[in-house]
C-alpha cells in the first residue's frame, strides 16, 4: 500500500489517496454486523483538462457508489476536472467517516457489555483489537491532511484548464481526523468502565468473604472454647451440645440480620 501524495506538472495533476473501508470478512457476522477489519486501497487520480482518470488496485466501494450516481446527476457534465477530482476525493473521505461510525457502534456495544459485566466476552481483548484498528485508520488518514492542504496552496501551480480543487476538502479531512481522535477518547472511556466494573466485582467478592468470615467467627470461637481440655460441669451433660449449636445458630442469624439491616448484602 502506498501513501497519500500529490504531484503537479504542466497541465496535469496526479493525486494519490488511500481509501479505507470495512472489509467483507467473516468478522462481519450476524452477531457483529459492524466488523472492524479494514481494506485499504490505493487510488491514483490523474486530472488533465476535461478528463479525470482513476486507477485503483482492487475494488473501492466509494468510487463504485460515485459511478452509480453519475447517471442520475445531469449536471455532472458541467464540472471541470478540478471539480470532478474534488468530488471523487470527497467520496473517498466519506468512506473514512463510515469506518469511524462502524467502530463507534462497536465501542457502544462494548460499553454495554462492560457495564453488564458479561463474562463471556473478553472486553480487554476487544479494546486492544479496536485500538489497533483505530491506529491503522489514523496512520493512513494522517498524510492526507498535508496533501489536501497542498492542493489549496497557490504555488501548486494548477493549470487553469484543470480548474481549482474544492478548498472544503481540507475541512472534510480535518473532520475525519477529529472523528478518529474521538474514537480513541471513547475507547479510553470503555477501558475506564471495564476497570471500574472489575473493581466493583472484586469489592463484591471481598464483601462476601468478609461477611462469611464474620458469620463463621462466633461458631469458631465457641467450638474452640468447647474443645478446651479442662473439666467443667457444663461439659458433662451431653444435652448441652445442642445448646452450643443453638448459640451458634443465634449468632449466625443475628449477624446476617444486622448485615441485611445495614445493607451489606
Amino acid at each position: 500500500m502506498g501513501r497519500a501524495a500529490v504531484y503537479s506538472a504542466s497541465g496535469r495533476l496526479h493525486l494519490t489517496v488511500i481509501a479505507v473501508e470495512p472489509a467483507d470478512t467473516p468478522e462481519a457476522t450476524a452477531d457483529d454486523p459492524d466488523g472492524v477489519s479494514l481494506d485499504a486501497r490505493e487510488v491514483d487520480l490523474v486530472a488533465v483538462p476535461g478528463l479525470v482518470v482513476s486507477i485503483r488496485r482492487g475494488p473501492v466501494r466509494a468510487l463504485d457508489r460515485f459511478r452509480s450516481r453519475l447517471g442520475e446527476d445531469t449536471a455532472m457534465g458541467v464540472l471541470d476536472a478540478g471539480d470532478l477530482l474534488s468530488a471523487l476525493v470527497d467520496e473517498i473521505v466519506g468512506s473514512y467517516l463510515e469506518v469511524t461510525e462502524a467502530i463507534e457502534r462497536r465501542i457502544d456495544r462494548l460499553d454495554e457489555v462492560a457495564l453488564r459485566g458479561r463474562s463471556d466476552v473478553d472486553v480487554l481483548d476487544e479494546i486492544v483489537r479496536l485500538r489497533r484498528r483505530i491506529s491503522q485508520v489514523r496512520r493512513v488518514l494522517a498524510p492526507h491532511r498535508a496533501v489536501f492542504a497542498a492542493l489549496a496552496r497557490p504555488e501548486l501551480g494548477v493549470d487553469e484548464g484543470l480548474g481549482t480543487p474544492w478548498p472544503g476538502l481540507v475541512d472534510r479531512i480535518e473532520h475525519a481526523s477529529s472523528s478518529v481522535e474521538a474514537l480513541r477518547t471513547a475507547l479510553l472511556g470503555t477501558y475506564d468502565i471495564h476497570m471500574g466494573r472489575e473493581a466493583q466485582r472484586a469489592n463484591d467478592v471481598m464483601k462476601v468473604l468478609t461477611l462469611l468470615s464474620a458469620v463463621l467467627l462466633p461458631a469458631v470461637v465457641l467450638a474452640g472454647i468447647m474443645g478446651m481440655n479442662f473439666q467443667v460441669d457444663f461439659f458433662d451433660d451431653p444435652g448441652n451440645f445442642f445448646i452450643v449449636l443453638g448459640a451458634m445458630a443465634v449468632f449466625t442469624i443475628g449477624l446476617l440480620g444486622f448485615a441485611r439491616w445495614r445493607r451489606w448484602w
